[in-house]
């Protein structure tokens, strides 16, 4: 039994003397370098992509600009093999041109049945075999917010009839939801008797997207083989400068850019009451998604000078807030939607923004914020603005037509000016919950 006892306390003392020793213990170590908190960012960006006042657009002189972003834009690749080498159909597509439905892409070459606009070739979309009638498109890069010109030319084929028979359905698509920018259908009526008569169509349209699709169909009244001849595609940029209403006043369109100085998309020297007109904005944010209102700013009504008709109305030089106290901006009516199809025309899917009838100076009160995800896809705004009542859309009822009456815009407006500022706000939507454009103060941004 000692000698048990005795190796039970030595066992003690090793065991001491370990704990107090320089023993090194298999270890190892993890270790995060580098660890950043960097402050996100919102950058948001606009474009004015279409205005008009009193049912007139604004143009502008446009300018064609840079190198033809169709290729193989004549139909000169391939030539064809099969039909003595009059003639092929090619179901895969044709070199930067892809099948989107029908039986392919015929080729016709040296004027089999028709002499082509340019070149030895043209492109025939009621082709041959089962579903003769085609769809082809081409995918071409764009700049989300720019305008472009799209360039073609159509003949019908030569003796087919009816004359519905030789249209072609034209569509230019953006690759994304973004919607449809144009659709068309041109050739319609149309006979060409002999021989091709070409008439060359043109569309201008504003990118949605990085892709835009440009895309042709057959939309001849019979898939019998014989349908409209396409020619000698192209989409070039445009430059554009200010354009002047026929009634007065100056508009401007512009790219996807920060806005500064001299960007003005409301510019009337001369308002009658009736007088309408409509903006379409495009919005981009990046970065980070964010909430975005459009809301007015530092408004200023000036009396400007007082005419008879104001003083019979009530109106004065001291009436109102402050001395010679202008009330246009109660006058002028707003409503603004998410414009989802960029038709500049509000459909009845689409979100209503702020109740048509609202006046200018009581925007930001009444305005649903938009959600924008970053990057693009961009959200189009549409904006229509009225001298006098204006009726329409509401957020509880959509399906009202949207009307203009001048009889709303009294002569207490007369002579009046406004000055103001349109600003188009962004701030983050992570851990903002509640956000409304009402609550922002742009005071003290």
């Amino acid at each position: 039994m000692k000698r048990i006892l005795l190796s039970a306390g030595m066992i003690a003392v090793v065991g001491a003397l370990a704990f107090g020793g320089t023993i090194a213990f298999y270890n190892d170590t993890e270790t995060s370098s580098g660890n950043v908190f960097v402050a996100g960012a919102i950058d948001l960006k606009v474009d004015h992509t279409y205005a008009s006042y009193n049912g007139e657009e604004c143009v502008g002189v446009c300018t064609e600009t840079g190198s033809n972003l169709i290729l193989n834009d004549g139909f000169e690749n391939p030539e064809p093999v099969a039909n003595g080498g009059q003639w092929e159909v090619y179901p895969a597509g044709i070199p930067n041109w892809s099948v989107v439905s029908g039986a392919g892409i015929e080729i016709q070459e040296g004027g089999v049945a028709g002499a082509p606009h340019g070149g030895d070739q043209l492109v025939e979309l009621d082709s041959h075999g089962s579903g003769s009638q085609t769809t082809m498109q081409q995918v071409i890069n764009t700049v989300p917010g720019q305008k472009y010109r799209l360039k073609f030319w159509h003949s019908p084929r030569p003796a087919n009839g009816p004359d519905t028979d030789n249209a072609i359905q034209l569509n230019i698509l953006v690759t994304s939801t973004s919607g449809t920018i144009v659709n068309s259908t041109i050739g319609q009526p149309s006979f060409s008797g002999s021989g091709t008569v070409w008439t060359e169509y043109t569309y201008n349209f504003i990118a949605l997207d990085t892709q835009t699709s440009i895309r042709f169909s057959d939309a001849g009244s019979h898939a019998d083989t014989l349908g409209g001849y396409l020619d000698d595609v192209s989409v070039r940029e445009l430059s554009c400068t200010p354009d002047t209403y026929q009634n007065g006043g100056i508009c401007a369109l512009w790219n996807e850019q920060d806005l500064g100085q001299g960007d003005i998309f409301w510019n009337f020297p001369d308002i009658k009451p009736g007088d309408h007109g409509t903006t379409t904005l495009s919005l981009h944010v990046y970065d980070n998604d964010a909430f975005v209102c459009l809301l007015p700013d530092n408004i200023v009504d000036d009396e400007n000078t007082v005419v008879d008709p104001e003083t019979t109305a009530g109106d004065g030089p001291t009436v109102g807030p402050t001395p010679l106290y202008g009330e246009l901006s109660g006058e002028l009516e707003f409503f603004m939607w998410k414009d989802v199809n960029g038709n500049n025309a509000f459909d009845l899917t689409e979100q209503v923004l702020l109740n048509a009838g609202t006046p200018f100076n009581q925007i930001q009160t009444e305005l649903v914020q938009l959600s924008l995800t970053s990057p693009a896809p961009i959200s189009l705004v549409g904006i229509s603005w009225c001298a006098g009542d204006q009726t329409g859309p509401t957020t509880a009822n959509s399906n009202i037509s949207l009307a203009c009456d001048g009889n709303g815009m009294g002569n207490i407006a007369q002579t009046d000016k406004m000055l103001a500022d349109f600003v188009a706000y962004a701030e983050q939507q992570r851990n903002n919950e509640g956000f409304s454009c009402e609550a922002v103060d742009l005071e003290n941004l």
